[in-house]
């Protein structure tokens, strides 16, 4: 990486003079003084550009496809390939513009007490951004790194979880919360007690994140912190949710490439059919808070129960307002021999799919998650499971992460929604049949299987928390990529188990930390070979699977009867 040292003053200065207003204020700084500028001159920057690289630009361009939140997205990265250009551009902005100034901050105010808490806060924002750059690629420069080093070594995962697990862990212990204050917080306005309830929920966050791997750490760590609950998220008021602004310079990343510009269709964010159908299966009243109706509806044909009967069924013809894409579109497995003239979504333009909710998820001003109250408690659930402890059981704690998502989206009807078989704790359901009928919506009674269903379901957008927990579980009925990219040379291809290093860059700049890395992956600098923190699997061979087109994800939208239409102000047509 020693493209990093050439690129650092540069990229100081410009993050320096970089013009923020809102929650990233505009800051004047003396010329003469760079190398001891502020931690509040750093550190709004070093969130603003972590916000535009994890919570824009990745998120839109890789990990809500893998999580399955979006579907048939185009793109190299969306169809399971990459770029050089594009892994290196990554890889820079992670280095140079997120941890560079970061660290300016641990490294020149370490020493000072009165800046305590600060170097605290720049700490637990680095660990954040490791958990993320870890997760996504494995080993990756950390020691050297953060020690501006030119030849850099890449770090194991082992080690930097139990570094960051042993930052967070400090942080969220000796912070003060009436001690020093960063006077423009773009993240929490100067609220230190955020900071430390932040700091030991992420680690116990983290440390479920690698209970496969690494069991011991992870056990150690989360128990730790599910011992100390006063500490962590208590209400949906402590969500730690990073802002854009309404100014130009500080739009979201969505707003300014798919509101203020006409994008191409293909590009668009559309929701994954497999998401939408699992809101749909359980009339979740979250689906209308997440998801757009389609600009033009599809018109369907549905068997149900004729008015006032429960045996007598009638044909009826009706919208359908709410339909999602599939993950590789209309492409399907070779030898499935399926007639395209039996699928419904045949021929159906791509401007008509679900799209996310505007005013939520493309706003120039919107919000990007990076862990809530109601994920925490699925996260406590799980941790109860494995015997970390906790005040309450982990059926409680299921329970109350669907309410607190329900109040995070401004919705009702939780209590009817929690007794839907599938969604009891203790029940299960059989579900509605994907388009292609090879996965369903059912949910079993394990409790594993319902904590990661709902947490799912109520982290839309929070694409890479997904993508590891499903990489950690495989419980998530997901298919895989029926059209991936032509360079892959494959009929479909299996979700990533990571990020690829930046091939030519890495091995021209940094050639013997590359290598080494390399050298410790199962299939090389691959897409395909498994983190520590992955659960083994074995791929599903779908052409041996036997397929048919369906509509199931479309069927009873409103429920199995007429009266259900007629509840529902719906206008239809008996056939």
């Amino acid at each position: 990486m020693r493209f990093l040292t050439k690129l650092l003053l540069f990229t100081f200065l410009l993050t320096i003079l970089d013009s923020c207003t809102n929650k990233f204020e505009e800051i004047n700084t003396n010329p003469d003084a760079i190398s001891v500028a502020s931690p509040e001159e750093l550190f709004a920057g070093t969130v603003k550009k972590g916000l535009d690289l994890i919570g824009g630009t990745l998120n839109d361009q890789m990990f809500n496809t893998y999580a399955s939140y979006y579907g048939g997205k185009g793109g190299q990265f969306n169809r399971y390939f990459y770029t050089e250009s594009g892994l290196d551009n990554f890889w820079r902005q992670f280095y140079v513009d997120v941890l560079k100034n970061n660290q300016d901050i641990i490294d020149n105010y370490s020493n000072d007490l009165s800046y305590t808490n600060r170097v605290y806060i720049s700490k637990i924002w680095k660990s954040y951004v490791y958990s993320v750059l870890v997760s996504t690629f494995g080993a990756v420069p950390y020691e050297d790194a953060s020690k501006g080093m030119l030849a850099t070594r890449y770090s194991s995962e082992e080690f930097i979880y139990t570094d960051i697990l042993n930052v967070l862990k400090e942080a969220g212990e000796n912070m003060d919360p009436n001690g020093d204050a960063l006077l423009q917080d773009p993240v929490f306005n100067g609220d230190n007690t955020k900071w430390i309830k932040f700091a030991n929920s992420l680690r116990l966050k983290i440390a479920l994140r690698i209970s496969e791997g690494f069991p011991a750490l992870a056990q150690q760590h989360g128990s730790e912190a599910m011992a100390n609950e006063n500490n962590l998220l208590s209400e949906n008021l402590d969500n730690v949710a990073l802002k854009w602004g309404l100014e130009e310079e500080n739009w979201s990343f969505n707003y300014r490439r798919y509101i203020f510009i006409t994008a191409n269709q293909d590009v668009v964010p559309y929701i994954n059919l497999n998401y939408l159908l699992n809101l749909k299966t359980y009339r979740d009243p979250r689906l209308v808070a997440l998801i757009e109706p389609s600009l033009s509806p599809l018109t369907i044909r549905d068997e149900v129960f004729k008015s006032g009967s429960i045996t007598e069924k009638i044909i009826v013809e009706y919208e359908l307002p709410y339909f999602g894409r599939p993950l590789g579109g209309n492409a399907t497995v070779d030898g499935w021999d399926l007639n395209g003239n039996d699928n419904i979504l045949n021929g159906v333009e791509t401007r008509r799919y679900s799209r996310p909710k505007v005013d939520v998820f493309m706003a120039q001003d919107m919000s990007y998650n990076l862990i809530t109250y109601a994920e925490l408690n699925f996260i406590k659930a799980e941790a109860q499971l494995k015997g970390w402890g906790g005040s309450k059981t982990a059926e409680q704690y299921y329970y109350d992460g669907i309410d607190a998502s329900f109040q995070q989206y401004g919705v009702t009807g939780e209590n009817e929604f929690k007794n839907r078989d599938g969604i009891k704790w203790g029940t299960s359901s059989t579900g509605d049949r994907h388009l292609f009928g090879v996965v369903n919506s059912g949910i079993s009674a394990n409790p594993l299987d319902k904590i990661t269903r709902q947490r799912w379901l109520a982290s839309f957008n929070q694409g890479h928390d997904i993508w590891c927990m499903q990489k950690r579980t495989r419980l998530l009925p997901l298919i895989d990529q029926f059209a991936p990219d032509g360079a892959l040379g494959l009929d479909y291809a299996s979700l990533p188990e990571r990020m690829a290093y930046p091939p030519f860059s890495e091995s021209v700049l940094n050639n013997d930390g590359f290598q080494e890395a390399v050298s410790n992956l199962s299939q090389g600098n691959s897409l395909y070979s498994e983190l520590k923190i992955n659960k083994p699997y074995t791929p599903t061979k779908w052409e041996t699977i036997i397929p048919e087109f369906n509509q199931e994800f479309a069927n009873n939208f409103y429920g199995d009867s007429e009266d259900d239409l007629i509840a529902a102000g719906i206008t239809y047509t008996i056939l």
